[in-house]
C-alpha cells in the first residue's frame, strides 16, 4: 500500500468499489494482495523463509501456508517489517496503560486481545492502516444507515455516541476512540466510552447523563442495558444502536430494537482488522474484500462450501504493512451465505456462528465423541421464556453447569426446570443423554478482563 493515503482517498476508493460491482472489487483484491505478498517476502524474515520455493507471483492464496497467533507471537521479531519494532519494546509500551490512545514510537497504534480464549495476541497497526479503518467505518458503517429519518435525532440530541466496552487497557475499541480523541478533538470530542466492568447501576446513571444519540456495546451489555431501559431506570432515546464483539442472537436482536425504538446495526471486527463487515438493511453481514479476504475452512484448512458452517476462518489483512497478517487462523466459525443478498452489495455477506475455542467436545458411553457448536448450545436455554441471561460451562468430558439468572417477574426454579427440560432433550437428539446438567449458585457474570458476556466454554480438565 503507498504511503501517506488519505482519509479522503480511502473513502472515495471505498465509495467507488462498491459502486462498480464485483469485479471492481475482486480486481482491488487480486491488486492488492499481489502487492502485500510481495512486500511480505522482502521485509519479513518469517514470511520470507515460509514462502521460500514460491513462484514469485501467487496465483490464488491457497499456495501460501496458514499461520496461527502461536506461531507469529512465538517469532514475532523475524514477523514485523519494522526492524525498530521489536517484541520487548511493544510489550514494555503495552505495559502502560497511561499510553493507552498513544502511538507506539510515535507512528503506530498497538492493541492487545483479552486473551479470554487463549494467549494473548499482539497487533501493530501503521498509520495508513489506521486511516483506512476509519474510512470504510464512515463509507460503509454509518452513512448508509444514517439516514434522513434519524440524521434529525442524531442532531437535536447533539450526535452524543456511548460505546460501552472494555476499558484500561490498550484494546481495540476503547483505543481506537481514544486516539482519534486525541488526533481531532472534534468532532469525537462528543464520542465518550463507557467500561463495560462497571456496576450496572453505575453505568445506567452515567448513560442518562451523558444522553447519547447513538448507543454502541457487546450484545450481552445491549440486552442489560434494554433490561434497565423496560424497568424505567435507563432513559435513554438513541437513534441508533451498534453491536459488535460478539455474536448477535435473532431474538436479543428483535428484543432491543422493541426496547430502545430503533434498528440495530451489527458489525464484524476483530482486533486484527477492525471494520471487517457491516450489516446492510436485511441484517446480512457484508465484508470490505476489496481490503480483506475471509476464508472458511476446516480442520485441515481446506475451503468448505458456501451454506456450511467453517472449523475455523483465514483472515488476510491487505491494508498493514508493519506486521503483515496472511491466511491467519482467526478462530471464528463463520457460514459464507451461499446466494445474493437482496441488498444488491457486491460484497460477500457471513453469519458469524462463534469461536472454534467454544466447541464444546463430549465423550459417548461407547467411547466416541460429539462436538456442539456453541450458539446453538446457548439459544437452547438462552430462548427459553423468562430467561434473562444464562452461561453454560462444560466442567467435564460428560458434565454441564449452567449459570442461570432469570427475568423479573419470573419464577426462578420453574425456568431452570423449563430450561433444563429443553437442554435434556437437546442433548438427547444428539446422543447426548447421559450428560449431567447441575444448576450454579452463581449468577452469570461478565469476563473480568474483556468485559464481555461470554455464553459458553468448557472448563473440563
Amino acid at each position: 500500500m503507498p504511503s501517506r493515503l488519505t482519509f479522503s482517498s480511502f473513502a472515495w476508493d471505498a465509495w467507488r468499489a462498491e459502486r462498480r460491482g464485483y469485479a471492481a472489487v475482486m480486481a482491488r483484491q487480486r491488486a492488492r494482495l499481489g502487492r502485500l505478498v510481495r512486500f511480505a517476502r522482502a521485509r519479513s524474515a518469517l514470511y520470507r523463509e515460509l514462502y521460500q520455493g514460491m513462484p514469485l507471483e501467487i496465483e490464488h492464496l491457497g499456495q501460501l501456508r496458514p499461520v496461527t497467533k502461536q506461531q507469529l507471537m512465538a517469532r514475532f521479531d523475524d514477523w514485523v517489517t519494522d526492524p525498530r519494532v521489536g517484541r520487548a519494546g511493544v510489550e514494555a509500551f503495552l505495559a502502560d496503560k497511561t499510553l493507552v490512545g498513544q502511538r507506539y514510537l510515535g507512528r503506530y497504534t498497538v492493541f492487545t486481545t483479552s486473551g479470554s480464549t487463549g494467549e494473548s495476541g499482539i497487533c501493530v497497526h501503521d498509520a495508513e492502516a489506521l486511516t483506512l479503518y476509519r474510512a470504510l467505518t464512515l463509507v460503509r458503517g454509518w452513512l448508509p444507515w444514517m439516514t434522513p429519518e434519524r440524521l434529525w435525532p442524531v442532531l437535536r440530541q447533539g450526535a452524543r455516541v456511548a460505546g460501552v466496552f472494555a476499558t484500561g487497557d490498550h484494546y481495540a475499541s476503547s483505543g481506537m476512540l481514544d486516539l482519534a480523541r486525541r488526533r481531532r478533538p472534534r468532532p469525537f470530542n462528543r464520542v465518550r466510552v463507557f467500561s463495560a466492568l462497571s456496576p450496572l447501576p453505575e453505568l445506567v446513571q452515567a448513560l442518562n447523563a451523558f444522553r447519547p444519540a447513538e448507543l454502541i456495546a457487546y450484545p450481552s451489555a445491549l440486552l442489560l442495558l434494554a433490561e434497565e431501559q423496560e424497568a424505567g431506570r435507563l432513559a435513554i432515546r438513541p437513534a441508533l444502536v451498534g453491536s459488535g464483539g460478539e455474536w448477535l442472537d435473532p431474538t436479543a436482536r428483535r428484543s432491543i430494537e422493541a426496547t430502545f425504538g430503533c434498528r440495530v446495526r451489527e458489525n464484524y471486527g476483530v482486533t486484527e482488522f477492525g471494520p471487517l463487515g457491516w450489516a446492510c438493511r436485511e441484517a446480512s453481514l457484508h465484508v470490505s474484500a476489496d481490503w480483506a479476504i475471509l476464508e472458511a475452512v476446516d480442520e485441515a484448512y481446506r475451503p468448505v462450501p458456501a451454506g456450511q458452517a467453517s472449523y475455523t476462518t483465514l483472515l488476510t489483512n491487505l491494508a498493514i504493512r508493519v506486521q503483515p497478517i496472511i491466511r491467519y487462523d482467526l478462530g471464528d466459525s463463520v457460514t459464507v451465505r451461499p446466494d445474493g443478498c437482496r441488498c444488491g452489495s457486491p460484497f460477500p455477506a457471513v453469519r458469524v456462528v462463534g469461536r472454534r475455542e467454544e466447541t464444546l467436545y463430549f465423550r459417548t458411553p461407547s467411547g466416541g465423541e460429539v462436538a456442539l457448536l456453541a450458539i446453538p448450545l446457548a439459544c437452547v436455554v438462552y430462548q427459553t421464556p423468562g430467561v434473562r441471561r444464562c452461561q453454560v460451562i462444560q466442567t467435564g468430558p460428560a458434565a454441564l453447569r449452567v449459570r442461570l439468572e432469570a427475568r423479573s417477574g419470573a419464577d426462578g426454579q420453574q425456568t431452570w426446570e423449563v430450561a433444563a427440560g429443553r437442554l435434556r432433550e437437546y442433548l438427547t437428539a444428539h446422543d447426548l443423554a447421559h450428560v449431567g446438567l447441575e444448576q450454579a449458585a452463581e449468577p452469570p457474570s461478565p469476563d473480568p478482563v474483556s468485559g464481555k458476556h461470554r455464553m459458553v466454554w468448557s472448563e473440563r480438565g
